[in-house]
This record gives structure tokens, sequence and C-alpha cells, in this order.
């Protein structure tokens, strides 16, 4: 998504979370800036887009601002924390690999005799 979707999603997370109204402003006055790039295919990420956020010094001077992004980025960390563990294999699948024993061997090179033997 470019600049301008990836707003209106933050937008709607921000009226999820019941944001304070200085954050909702905030996002409308972005939105509006990058609206000529709305056509635009250069993909920017949400994370991204929320980090630009916090280090704007209208951010950073707004504690009630900053809270609520805040909490959408650490939403977005526990999502991925959560999507990460579910894709890892389960601790008791063992995903080593073993040496195969000598009798393995035995039994392979006996069934190769037998095998020649027939021929």
């Amino acid at each position: 998504m470019n600049l301008y979707e990836q707003l209106r999603v933050v937008r709607g997370r921000l009226e999820n979370i019941g944001a304070h109204d200085d954050s909702m402003d905030l996002v409308e006055k972005l939105i509006k800036r990058a609206e000529p790039a709305r056509n635009d295919k250069t993909s920017t990420t949400q994370i991204a887009v929320l980090r630009h956020m916090m280090r704007m010094r209208e951010v950073i001077d707004n504690y009630n601002i900053y809270n609520d992004l805040q909490e959408l980025a650490s939403e977005r960390d526990e999502n991925e924390i959560a999507a990460r563990e579910d894709s890892a294999p389960p601790a008791y699948v063992d995903s080593e690999r073993h040496p195969r024993p000598k009798s393995y061997y035995r039994q392979k090179k006996e069934k190769e005799k037998e095998n020649n033997k027939k021929d």
C-alpha cells in the first residue's frame, strides 16, 4: 500500500482504539498532504509510517498523540510476534540430523549382495 492508503488505515485503527482528537487531527492533516500521491505505486509499510509520525515535532510535543501512536505500534509488534510464534515449529519435534547406525549399512550391504547374486 502507498502512503495515502497506509494513513487511511492508521486513521481507522486510531478510531477503533478511541484516540485523542489531536491524533485524529494530525492524521487528517497528513492525509490531506499525501492526497496528491493517492495513485502512487510506491509501497510503504505501516510501521514505517508510524515511526515517521512518532519523530514529528507535533507528536513529540503532545503526549496524547505520542501515546496513541505508541499503542498502535505495540499492537502491531504483538501481532507480528504472535505470527512468528505460530509459524515456528513446535519445540518437541526433533529436527536434528542423526547418523545412521551400523546395522543400517550392514543390511544395505546384504541386500546389495542378494541383488547381485540374483542377476
